[in-house]
């Protein structure tokens, strides 16, 4: 496989991981604000509850960014500092793909942060990005998950999010993780 074709299909497949890590946030911030659909929804397996069907379909409906907000304000009682870190680069890299510019021409990506100085600033931060010289004007980012060192970062955030974060929050409020993977 080409570069720019390995590029997109990484982007893919990690994109989609952030959709499913969405769902678990969703899931769990859902049961934290209606702890009384828990027990119906763990005894069978089978079959989602009405309720909390109707719940879930709302949040499917919902942006990444808000999802995330919700999700670090319900649980900030228990979700570490990095925890939460995790969460603001799982959001950064899910709007890098999705906002990219993509060329077959080219081995990598670009992204531009939206929203001004501030948010950009912000980007900057969370990242902890160190300034390149001959540094573009507005700033733009390379994607290039292509690369091992950074498709496996990604990975890890993902498996970190997934296996620990996530699964102390569903174990928090009484929820198996695995009903909700």
């Amino acid at each position: 496989m080409e570069t720019p074709e390995k590029n997109m299909v990484n982007a893919g497949i990690i994109f989609m991981f952030t959709a499913w890590l969405q769902g678990q946030m969703s899931d769990l911030i859902i049961f934290k604000n209606n702890p009384n659909l828990i027990s119906d929804f763990v005894k069978n397996p089978a079959r989602v509850p009405p309720e909390f069907h109707s719940i879930r379909v709302s949040y499917w409906e919902k942006q990444f960014g808000p999802v995330k907000n919700e999700f670090k304000e319900s649980f900030s009682d228990i979700l570490t500092d990095d925890e939460k870190k995790d969460v603001e680069e799982l959001y950064h890299l899910r709007n890098m793909i999705a906002h990219a510019h993509v060329s077959v021409g080219r081995d990598y990506m670009l992204y531009r942060p939206f929203g001004g100085e501030r948010r950009e600033q912000k980007l900057i931060d969370d990242l902890q990005l160190q300034p390149i010289d001959d540094q573009s004007d507005p700033m733009v980012l390379k994607i290039e998950l292509w690369r091992e060192d950074r498709f496996k970062h990604a990975n890890d955030l993902i498996e970190r999010l997934e296996q620990v974060t996530l699964k102390k929050v569903a174990d928090s409020i009484g929820v198996p993780h695995s009903r909700i993977r």
